[in-house]
């Protein structure tokens, strides 16, 4: 009976250690609360508008390359809502209700409003990265990455990013 225990851990350990050894998957799934889901690569996230900022990571000063977690969400067909006077309360800006779990592959997860995010709403400015100073990111980093150059620490700025969902905390 022990023998098969001993054998039954084993080969549980060992399932793990392949898995841990896989290609982290080239691609971003984004689902949840918006009209659209969808698996994205870095040419589909490039095509939203790359762009170059400086992040400092742990007292170093970087060049990261990524998209804006904004345009990822407006490409998905997220919108704010409406707002203004004639609007019922509980319909304004219903969208900046919402908050973004990035999951990374290790099961890690980060949490954003999505209000944070929007360039002219929030402070935050939220990458989705795939590259550091002009080099793509390091398997162990990689494929993609969230740089959040806003944060004064990088506890958010998640390495391995494979998954960002929309919560509809109104719900």
């Amino acid at each position: 009976m022990a023998s098969r225990a001993v054998a039954l851990l084993c080969l549980v350990a060992v399932s793990a250690a392949a898995r841990a050894d896989q290609p982290a998957p080239k691609t971003i799934d984004v689902s949840g609360a918006l009209p659209r889901s969808a698996s994205l690569g870095q040419v589909e996230l490039n095509a939203l508008g790359a762009t170059t900022a400086t992040w400092t990571l742990h007292g170093t000063r970087h060049q990261v390359t990524g998209v804006r977690l904004d345009k990822v969400l407006t490409h998905l067909g997220f919108t704010p809502g409406p707002m203004g006077k004639d609007v019922p309360v509980a319909q304004k800006r219903a969208g900046f209700r919402k908050v973004v779990i990035a999951t990374a592959r290790d099961g890690f997860q980060a949490v954003f409003s999505v209000a944070e995010c929007f360039q002219g709403m929030g402070p935050g400015e939220v990458l989705v990265a795939w590259a550091v100073d002009g080099k793509p990111l390091a398997p162990t980093d990689g494929p993609f990455r969230l740089a959040v150059l806003t944060d004064a620490e990088p506890s958010r700025s998640i390495r391995q990013l494979q998954k960002l969902e929309v919560v509809d905390v109104a719900r």
